[in-house]
């Protein structure tokens, strides 16, 4: 066994306040530890693939499909393939998001 924390994982992205660090990847699936400083934004994109975000700390703003959704702690939001979707951090706090990409 093995304790690790998630902030050490080399970046697989850092722009804006916005950081991605792979944890697991497997044939099917990704899993990605997400961080986003206060008031920053992961503007809206589309993937191909499923994702489900769960909320493990703060409070978040989702834009699926160009509807804004609320979220909060131990919350989870899907998002199906080739929708546009982004999250903004409109609060002063660091929130975390672990992002399970379906491959």
């Amino acid at each position: 066994m093995k304790l690790r924390d998630p902030k050490t994982f080399e970046p697989i992205f850092n722009k804006d306040g916005v950081t991605g660090r792979s944890l697991t990847k497997g044939d099917n699936f990704e899993i990605i530890f997400m961080t986003l400083e206060p008031g920053a934004d992961l503007k809206p994109h589309t993937t191909p693939f499923d994702a489900e975000f769960f909320i493990h700390k703060g409070n978040a703003v989702y834009v699926i499909g160009g509807k804004e959704i609320k979220a909060s702690e131990e919350t989870i939001i899907s998002c199906p393939g080739n929708i546009e979707h982004g999250i903004r951090n409109d609060t002063d706090e660091e929130l975390i998001v672990l992002v399970i990409k379906k491959l």
